[in-house]
């Protein structure tokens, strides 16, 4: 997930300007509450921040639950940018894929892909939305095709984003989303 965030910040400027409206979840308040503080939190915390906001969910398995938080964000929040909107479609694609929500997930990858990806981009992020579309629709073809267009593009300090994680969805191509995106989780 951290490719995604190099997306945003790299390839549509994104990320550095958040609105400052800091506030985090309290134990001892009821889920509904601290979900209804968590649609108030900055894009930094609610989606790049490790443990935090939609992620929490998502670590203890809740995929379902971080995917309709994730929807609930975009809807509540006006002030975000085309890259932020694009990392959170993103993000609710994976959580609903995680739950083997396949329609829906498909859905959302379909909306994260962008209209116009700059030429230099340091990372190729039509392809690997598209790996992703690939993998779910079980379409080795176009998975194999898209390995490779992200494979012949740019490196960041030696490592090609997303280029691990499209081998890991070949690899698992006949397993679920989970089992290929966290091989190790299992």
């Amino acid at each position: 997930m951290r490719t995604v965030a190099v997306f945003t910040v790299l390839v549509l400027g994104s990320g550095a300007c958040v609105a400052e409206r800091e506030r985090t979840p309290d134990a001892s308040v009821s889920r509904e509450e601290n979900e209804a503080a968590l649609l108030e939190v900055d894009y930094q915390a609610f989606d790049q921040t490790s443990g935090g906001g939609w992620r929490e969910l998502s670590d203890r398995g809740e995929y379902v639950e971080a995917a309709e938080l994730i929807d609930a964000y975009l809807e509540a929040s006006d002030d975000l940018d085309a890259g932020q909107r694009v990392n959170l479609t993103f993000h609710a694609g994976q959580a609903y894929a995680f739950a083997d929500s396949t329609e829906l997930a498909l859905h959302r990858f379909r909306a994260a892909l962008v209209d116009t990806e700059p030429a230099g981009s340091p990372v190729r992020w039509n392809a690997y939305v598209r790996a992703t579309i690939a993998f779910l629709e079980n379409d080795r073809s176009m998975l194999t095709a898209m390995r490779e267009e992200i494979a012949a593009g740019p490196d960041i300090q030696g490592v090609i984003p997303n280029l691990d994680i499209v081998d890991q969805l070949l690899a698992g191509l006949s397993g679920s989303y989970a089992e290929a995106y966290q091989p190790d989780a299992s």
